[in-house]
């Protein structure tokens, strides 16, 4: 299936989940093209933007990954190139 680029934004409410987080990002390391973070401190959560240009199953499957993690929701905004 073609690639597509794939805009995956991430809010954590369990800060406890960052290190969680982290090990996934970096095993789609290679897919990634831009990672962004940063503290809502009004609204006492974490966000997170990354891009990444792959397969929409790899996109699903770190969605996936990141959506059975307590605390932690994402959503994709994805093109198809």
């Amino acid at each position: 299936m073609p690639n597509q680029i794939a805009n995956v934004g991430i809010l954590i409410k369990d800060f406890s989940k960052i290190a969680e987080i982290n090990a996934i990002l970096h095993t789609y390391s290679d897919s990634i093209l831009s990672r962004s973070g940063m503290p809502y401190k009004e609204k006492n959560v974490r966000l997170i933007n990354v891009i990444l240009e792959s397969s929409p199953e790899i996109t699903k499957e770190l969605t996936a990954k990141l959506s059975v993690i307590n605390g932690v929701s994402s959503k994709i905004m994805a093109f198809d190139l």
